[in-house]
């Protein structure tokens, strides 16, 4: 299960990570909005799902042609919940449902013409000839729709009578035209009452196969949506994951976040894709600030959530075991509906993840937890919860500026960030940032935000009065912290 609030999940990116995957039918774009999770116990079929993707990615590669023709289909299907609806409980449907339903019968028909398309979607469709025989009974296999002559013998002659009456009425004039009025009117009066038994014929007669056509509409749906995936895993040049069994380390090569990859991009700025690996226990995160923990966490979390709802992660490669839920929380906390303060929403939320963790394998991944709080409990608390997640069966990742000892079961992981040397180049070397945003890109262009792994015991980078001094904080701060016996690192800068 996915345990991240609707804020969080908007600062993780899920939703705009997913406006890449086009579905095209109604079905397709319900299932892509039902998340649908897979837990440890559906391996097998978060496997069947990930393989179909991968044959129909391999499949769009080489046959565009085909591809194309099923889009075209797929982009034609309506929501005929209502219409169906209707015939099982022997509704008459109006025309236009009528027509709606011949062209969902005409395009499924399409559809299996393309075979080797729907076994590469494992996606079965069950052909429905007495259906199209009376949709279609002039075997026309067009888009329209019609209630042809073919349906009631009675409705023909009416028609040819109504049409013989109009050709009189060209020609006639006074007490002649008024009579063959009447008579139109009298004769439509009778059509469109025996149109009316006609359609609650024929829909009494297509009501026995509204569940299989229902049936072969989800199977469209689900070719869609997964042509979808396939699509969307092309595009970010996605892999195939890996399902390990539980307990197995984490894996993921070159991730990235397609959304922020995509921010930066635009603004000229480069992306550094990265690597990790995330054993059971506790992976205490740290680097300077800026150098982008927040980001690197958001990408790891939106990759193994991806995974998890059948997607392929943004990552040259991925492995992971399956966990039994996930949960992100980052340093927002929506306190107004609950009336909680900001902390008592943390503890909250983190109170309710251990719960989880107790009775399943998760992944819990907190963004600077308890920032809020005095640095001296706060530190307590977040030693203690890397303790408590030490022992579960699952993996806690935390980004952190407090101090977490190395123990047992905890790991420790750092953003490399800049080099001493190359940040005093670039305060003492280059002058005065023209701009705010100068002043970030200078700093961005020489951060290595490659994750390494580290001693416990390795210090926590503090560039923050050095960097804090180039942007141009007030000189009085420094003057002040020099009092303090904290202003070497930023005097130069003021």
């Amino acid at each position: 299960m996915l345990l991240i609030s609707r804020q969080d999940r908007e600062r993780l990116g899920l939703s705009q990570a997913l406006e890449a995957c086009r579905c095209l039918t109604p079905q397709g774009k319900r299932m892509k909005l039902k998340y649908r999770y897979y837990g440890p116990d559906e391996k097998e079929l978060l496997e069947a799902e990930l393989s179909a993707v991968d044959r129909l990615a391999e499949y769009t590669k080489h046959h565009p042609l085909e591809i194309r023709q099923a889009l075209g289909h797929l982009s034609r299907f309506r929501d005929l919940r209502g219409s169906l609806a209707g015939l099982s409980k022997a509704r008459t449907l109006d025309l236009t449902e009528l027509f709606e339903i011949k062209e969902a019968v005409r395009l499924l028909h399409q559809l299996l013409k393309i075979p080797v398309l729907l076994a590469r979607a494992d996606v079965l469709i069950k052909p429905l000839p007495e259906a199209e025989a009376l949709l279609d009974p002039r075997k026309m296999e067009s888009s329209g729709f019609y209630l042809y002559d073919e349906y009631s013998a009675r409705l023909a002659g009416l028609r040819q009578a109504r049409k013989k009456v109009e050709i009189k009425l060209e020609s006639a004039g006074g007490e002649e035209r008024s009579r063959l009025l009447e008579e139109r009117s009298q004769l439509l009066t009778e059509e469109n009452e025996e149109e009316r038994q006609v359609r609650a014929n024929l829909s009494g007669q297509l009501a026995p196969y509204a569940d299989r056509l229902s049936e072969n509409l989800d199977a469209a749906g689900q070719l869609d949506f997964r042509l979808a995936k396939a699509q969307l895993a092309i595009r970010w040049a996605a892999s195939k994951p890996d399902l390990l069994e539980a307990g197995a380390t984490l894996i993921l090569e070159q991730f990235y976040h397609p959304v922020i990859e995509a921010h930066l991009s635009a603004r000229g700025a480069a992306y550094e894709r990265q690597t990790v690996t995330l054993a059971q226990g506790t992976s205490v995160l740290t680097g300077a600030n800026m150098g982008g923990k927040s980001v690197a966490l958001k990408a790891m979390a939106l990759s193994v959530v991806l995974i998890h709802l059948g997607y392929f992660p943004p990552c040259a490669y991925a492995a992971s075991p399956l966990f039994g839920f996930v949960s992100y929380s980052s340093d927002y906390f929506d306190t107004t509906k609950r009336g909680l303060s900001t902390f008592a929403a943390e503890i909250v939320k983190i109170r309710d993840d251990i719960r989880q963790a107790r009775h399943m394998p998760g992944l819990v991944i907190l963004d600077e937890p308890l920032r809020g709080t005095n640095p001296q409990e706060a530190t307590a608390l977040v030693r203690a919860l890397c303790r408590l997640y030490a022992a579960f069966p699952g993996v806690l990742v935390v980004a952190t500026h407090y101090e977490v000892p190395a123990e047992e079961g905890i790991r420790h992981l750092r953003l490399r960030g800049i080099e001493p040397g190359e940040l005093e180049e670039i305060i003492s070397g280059t002058g005065d940032p023209q701009s705010d945003e100068e002043a970030v890109r200078r700093i961005e262009s020489l951060m290595d935000y490659s994750i390494e792994a580290v001693d416990g015991s390795a210090s926590i980078p503090a560039d923050a009065i050095r960097i804090a001094g180039w942007l141009g904080l007030d000189k009085g701060v420094f003057e002040l912290l020099e009092g303090e016996g904290g202003g070497a690192d930023g005097r130069a800068q003021t």
